[in-house]
């Protein structure tokens, strides 16, 4: 099995390799046009002096102001103009023989080298042509010039070379030192990229230490977010996906902790009555079966409204479509309509497009229908109605019933509680509106006074969930 590389080593690697490539590609880079360049200045170098010296040839003696009389006044005149240093030098020659060299002490000594002088003899030119050639001695770039006399009869040749090869050892001497200061540089790079990385990193170890201590038991630890950068950035989204974790197992808890809750004691009613049950005794057996009926029904009307507040917090709970409020206030005043014997009058109603869920909508609305029902008192009067604003859209309830002391008002909103336990429920009615209203990005609001009545208002953003 492959060891595992951290994180810091593969990109402290990553930047080393990257950082040696540019290194190398920008010295490679600078050497070779530096070495262009050295050779295109010993080129123009030497086209120069050369040219110089045709045009010596061709001028007059400046000791008698007439043309050369003879070959070697001219030799020893071009000599005279011709500086020598290490590495450029010229030579007067006859074949391999020098007639007359530059009388600097220290110089480049072509007369030395009788391979390079037998090569520029044979190749000397009329006209200014550079030429390279390499010896024993050195590598030189050289141009050569025949020397003849009036009668046309040629004497000797005036070559004028420079050792390329001791500037090209210069400038590897030059590059040499740029490898030098290069790798110096990576090893500077990689200690402060080390403990660059490795600060920049510490948030993914606190990330990785903090998240080994959160279990499925103890799910509140948090992660410290520094700064506003990506890493900022991850930490807060993992935040968010563990708050989402401990909403979902506190839900399963609660769900889990509600249903056997609940379902205790229907449980408890249908074992007993099965105990007492006399098979045979018939209206025994009917009177149980009618209570075992019921008992299941309304286990049944229990795990569906559990079921419905364990959907509530999933993006699919709802599915918001362009509706129309009248038919929507229409629709749903008229199934309300048929819960009990009471005065319904239409409150008002709104015209316009809305984005909601009209099932949902429904659902809430007729449950907040249901309770007006259970506690209001018979003919009396219970109002439904719609309106709506440019950013808002309310759907209330309105009865005439008991109402609700103001110290009820949050309480009643909690799962399975009930402002009067001897009225039939589960306690889950308000608990699905609410959860039915926050879906839709909206909140429920109250207003009752004991004795009075009660109005519940669904107050929702009338173009679908604000954000």
């Amino acid at each position: 099995m492959a060891q595992r590389t951290s994180v810091r080593a593969r990109l402290l690697t990553y930047l080393i390799a990257l950082t040696a490539a540019a290194l190398l590609i920008a010295g490679l880079t600078a050497w070779a046009i530096e070495r262009a360049r050295i050779d295109n200045q010993i080129n123009e170098g030497i086209a120069l002096r050369t040219q110089a010296f045709i045009d010596l040839a061709n001028d007059v003696d400046p000791t008698t102001g007439e043309p050369y009389a003879s070959s070697t006044d001219l030799m020893r005149e071009a000599m005279l103009r011709v500086v020598a240093s290490p590495t450029e030098s010229a030579v007067a020659h006859v074949g391999v023989v020098a007639r007359y060299v530059p009388s600097a002490p220290s110089r480049l000594r072509l007369e030395d080298d009788e391979q390079f002088l037998a090569e520029a003899s044979d190749n000397a030119a009329d006209t200014v042509i550079v030429r390279q050639v390499t010896t024993d001695t050195a590598d030189y770039r050289y141009a050569a010039v025949p020397i003849v006399e009036p009668d046309g009869e040629q004497v000797g040749v005036f070559t004028i070379a420079t050792d390329r090869g001791a500037l090209q050892a210069n400038l590897a001497e030059t590059f040499q030192l740029y490898a030098l200061v290069a790798a110096l540089a990576l090893a500077i790079i990689g200690v402060v990229a080390w403990t660059t990385v490795g600060r920049t990193l510490q948030p993914i170890a606190t990330l990785e230490a903090r998240t080994r201590r959160i279990s499925e038991h103890d799910l509140s630890a948090r992660i410290p977010v520094e700064g506003h950068d990506d890493l900022a950035r991850l930490t807060t989204t993992v935040n968010a996906m563990l708050d989402r974790i401990e909403r979902a197992f506190e839900d399963q808890r609660r769900l889990l902790d509600d249903a056997s809750h609940e379902l205790r004691t229907p449980l408890a009613i249908m074992r007993t009555n099965l105990e007492v049950l006399e098979p045979r005794d018939p209206d025994e057996v009917e009177r149980s079966q009618k209570d075992l009926l019921e008992e299941v029904s309304m286990m049944s009307r229990l795990v569906d409204d559990l079921v419905t507040l364990a959907k509530s917090d999933r993006p699919e709970f709802i599915d918001p479509v362009e509706t129309d409020l009248v038919e929507l206030t229409e629709s749903a005043f008229a199934r309300a309509s048929a819960l009990g014997e009471r005065a319904w009058q239409l409150d008002g109603v709104a015209h316009g497009m809305v984005l909601v869920d009209p099932q949902r909508i429904t659902q809430a609305w007729l449950q907040l229908a249901a309770n007006a029902v259970k506690f209001s008192p018979d003919q009396s009067r219970i109002l439904m109605g719609s309106s709506l604003t440019p950013t808002q859209l309310r759907l209330w309830v309105s009865d005439e019933g008991v109402g609700i002391p103001a110290t009820k008002h949050e309480e009643i909103l909690e799962r399975f509680h009930r402002l009067d336990p001897d009225v039939e429920g589960s306690g889950l009615g308000l608990t699905i509106v609410v959860a039915i209203v926050v879906a839709h990005g909206g909140r429920l609001e109250l207003f009752s006074e004991p004795g009075r009545g009660s109005t519940f208002t669904m107050i929702l953003p009338r173009n679908g969930v604000s954000t």
